[in-house]
């Protein structure tokens, strides 16, 4: 075959619009509003994240929070919270290590998780249930609020490009059997 057909054993996971859901989950008035995380509220600072809710209304990354609040007037802005931050990181570090010892965080909020030398017990997993189980705890030990998208596939990048396919809190894996059809449906971006 001209692709590997070994075992997907690489997890890619990635928080949803992190530091924006992390607010949310900490403010529950929040919730399902547009937010917008900046590092200094004045009208021309950059927005660092946007919640999925400010980015259905247009609201990009990098984009100034003047401009923001012409596409979506009832933004919230928030200055950043990096110790809140922090925290979320070091508990999704602490759920990934439960599952390997080879666990590298990519950024504060997405990490990877290599499965081939994991205990016996974890190798004999579904890693798709695992996924599923890694959402849910992310839940109940962080905060209902909390969703990540996660990846499976035989390498980081192709574990990473499946954990974008569909966002937010998506769950896919990229094999050998689909990995024609996912990397032919993917959009080029302009």
């Amino acid at each position: 075959s001209e692709f590997n057909e070994e075992r997907p054993l690489i997890m890619h996971i990635d928080l949803n619009s992190c530091f924006a859901t992390v607010e949310q989950q900490a403010r529950p008035l929040l919730r399902g509003k547009p937010v917008a995380i900046v590092n200094r509220r004045t009208e021309h600072t950059a927005i660092v994240t946007a919640s999925y809710e400010a980015k259905a209304k247009g609201v990009k990354v990098g984009m100034k929070l003047k401009e923001a609040r012409i596409l979506c007037p009832d933004i919230v802005a928030l200055e950043s919270d990096p110790s809140k931050y922090r925290y979320v990181y070091h508990k999704l570090l602490d759920i990934m290590r439960d599952y390997s010892a080879h666990v590298t965080m990519k950024s504060i909020d997405e990490g990877v998780i290599d499965f081939h030398q994991t205990s016996h017990d974890i190798a004999g997993r579904d890693l798709v249930e695992i996924g599923h189980e890694i959402k849910r705890r992310l839940k109940e030990e962080i905060g209902v609020w909390m969703r990540c998208n996660i990846g499976i596939s035989t390498n980081r990048f192709l574990a990473k490009t499946a954990a974008g396919l569909h966002k937010p809190d998506g769950l896919d894996v990229i094999t050998s059997q689909n990995i024609k059809q996912v990397l032919g449906e993917l959009k080029l971006l302009t």
